[in-house]
Formats: structure tokens, C-alpha cells, sequence
């Protein structure tokens, strides 16, 4: 009798020390900690822009940073203003927000020009963070516009008198030609010449003239230490024109060698 009562105790008291530990565990038991999340960082910046909005959300830097922008815009310059769009959005929408964007900016400078302003679109990759903050759409430049040298978004245009093909005798194409010199040899950098005519002509007739077009500027960078390896010279002849044909100041826009550098 002694002995099973004593059975019975033990197996009492087993039976309550589960039930205190099942209900430790429930309430008060060791838990896993989720650690905290970083703060987000909200980006600053003298102009920034939301998702899916053109609007511009200016920033403390953008005053000074549109009077700098202001003072480079002088005479014989056009001003590019370059809206950016996600471009792993619609394809329908994507380019009209960028062009929105760089309407939006333009309405910033009001000083200057409509003449002397170049409005255009680029497309930038965007991860999900891009939808719930602010960022970085859209960026400028200041390019060359003079009878002899237009720099254009991805090159510079030279330009050449009717049926030209002598060797360059100005001022102000030899200087350019000659900083284009100096920044490939030090970098190593290509430049791409690409000669065009008017149609003026026959076609063969055109890709000669084109090609001795793109050959001058060759010879001049030659001359100036370019080595021979970092140039290609080819032409288009009439087949590529940027103006007019029909009328005498669009064919003297498409009389032009194109330059471009390249890594």
C-alpha cells in the first residue's frame, strides 16, 4: 500500500511539472528577436522627383545650382534639359514622363531662350525603392551652337561649304579639333568620323565627297599626335540628312562630318 502511493505521488508530480513547463514556454518561455529594421534613408538632392510625377521637388542646392547652370548658358550655347523615365515601365508612358520632367525644368529658366533650349528623354533602370521615394531624374548640359560646330546629345557636327573638301582653314574647328586631340591621347579614347553630304550629286559621287569630308578631320587629328589606331574615318554620303534637302539652309546642315568619341 506504502508503495503505491508513493507511485502515485511521482506520478503526480511529473504530471505537474509538465504542465508548468507547457504553460512556461507558452507565456514566458525564450522567444526570437526580429531585429529591427534600418531606417530608410531619404535621399536629398538640389532637385529630386517622385514616382509617376513630372513635378520637381526642389531642394535647399537648387538655387545656386540653377544660377550656376544659368551663367554657362551663354551665347552660342544651347541648353539641354534631359528628363529621365524608368524605362522598365509602360513603354507607352515612359518617354512622355521624361519629356514631362524636362518641361517641368525648363519652366525654371525663364531667362533664357526657347531658341537656345533642347528638351529631351533618357531612360534609367529602377529597382521597387524608386516607387516609395524620392530620386535623381534628370540632368544638363551646355553644348557648343556655332555656324562651324554643333555638339549634339551624342557627337559633334562639323561643318563644310558647298562641295568642300579642303583642308580645314579655320580658327575655331582647329581649336576644338585641337582639345579633342589632347583629351583622346591622354584617355585613350576613339573618335569615330562619319562624313555626310546634300543630295546634291549622284550617290557614288556623294560617298567620296563624305568620305574625304571625314578623312580631313583624320588628317588633322593625325597631325596633332592622335595616333592612327584610335580614328575611324567612314561616310554616309547623302543616305543620312539632318535637314531639308529641298531648300539651301537644309542641305548646309547635312554637309557636315560627325565626330564622336568613344572608349
Amino acid at each position: 500500500m506504502r508503495s503505491l502511493l508513493i507511485a502515485l505521488l511521482v506520478l503526480l508530480w511529473l504530471i505537474l511539472g509538465w504542465l508548468y513547463y507547457k504553460d512556461y514556454n507558452k507565456c514566458c518561455g525564450t522567444k526570437s528577436v526580429v531585429p529591427a529594421a534600418a531606417p530608410v534613408m531619404e535621399k536629398t538632392g538640389p532637385i529630386l522627383f517622385k514616382w509617376g510625377d513630372c513635378m520637381p521637388v526642389l531642394g535647399d542646392g537648387w538655387p545656386r545650382m540653377r544660377d550656376s547652370l544659368a551663367a554657362l548658358a551663354v551665347e552660342n550655347t544651347v541648353f539641354e534639359i534631359s528628363g529621365w523615365y524608368c524605362q522598365n515601365g509602360s513603354p507607352s508612358e515612359a518617354d512622355t514622363m521624361g519629356m514631362c520632367r524636362a518641361r517641368q525644368i525648363r519652366k525654371l529658366f525663364p531667362e533664357i531662350p526657347d531658341d537656345r533650349i533642347l528638351l529631351s528623354s533618357k531612360g534609367m533602370d529602377c529597382d521597387s525603392s524608386y516607387r516609395t521615394g524620392k530620386f535623381e531624374s534628370a540632368a544638363f548640359a551646355i553644348r557648343k551652337q556655332t555656324e562651324n560646330i554643333k555638339e549634339t546629345a551624342d557627337g559633334t557636327d562639323i561643318y563644310f561649304p558647298f562641295n568642300s573638301t579642303r583642308k580645314l582653314n579655320n580658327a575655331e574647328v582647329e581649336g576644338y579639333l585641337n582639345d579633342v586631340a589632347e583629351r583622346v591621347k591622354k584617355s585613350g579614347e576613339k573618335v569615330v568620323l562619319t562624313g555626310h553630304t546634300d543630295a546634291i550629286g549622284s550617290d557614288e559621287s556623294n560617298i567620296r565627297l563624305g568620305q574625304s569630308r571625314a578623312d580631313i578631320v583624320r588628317d588633322y587629328l593625325l597631325s596633332k599626335g592622335v595616333p592612327a589606331a584610335q580614328i575611324q574615318a567612314t561616310s554616309k554620303g547623302e543616305s543620312d540628312p539632318i535637314g531639308d534637302n529641298n531648300t539651301e539652309a537644309g542641305r548646309a546642315k547635312n554637309r557636315r562630318t560627325h565626330l564622336q568619341i568613344i572608349k
